[in-house]
């Protein structure tokens, strides 16, 4: 197994960042790292087709989670990527049971990949 936390990998002709770890939160939950390492990670990344880590865009949608009753970390980070670099997709778990659990921020698709646990349907990047 290779671990790929900040690493760009090309499959089937895309490029795939993939950055790892959360956000600090009450839990101190293991691999949390301050928001500046986080963006930067983030930034080392730089503009791929596909961006793929543990914390959503800091968008209310993504990061309210409707069992827990509350909002789980979402990264700042994240989204300035999005607005910056457009990726086609962001892939994404952390937030169990989301409000919403896919949505565009303009021409990314955000998707809670992690989603699947709770429909048993998982999500697939086609292309």
């Amino acid at each position: 197994m290779t671990v790929l936390d900040g690493q760009v990998v090309e499959l089937g002709g895309r490029t795939f960042g993939f950055v790892g770890g959360g956000l600090p939160s009450p839990m101190r939950t293991p691999y949390e790292v301050d928001e500046e390492v986080y963006a930067a990670k983030i930034a080392a990344v730089g503009a791929v087709d596909v961006l793929c880590c543990h914390i959503p865009p800091a968008v209310p949608e993504l990061t309210y989670d409707t069992v827990a009753r509350r909002f789980e970390r979402g990264s700042e980070a994240v989204l300035d990527s999005i607005h910056r670099n457009r990726p086609g997709h962001v892939l994404f778990g952390h937030v169990h049971q989301p409000l919403a659990r896919r949505m565009r921020i303009g021409r990314t698709e955000c998707v809670n990949v992690g989603h699947f646990r709770a429909t048993g349907r998982p999500w697939v990047l086609e292309w």
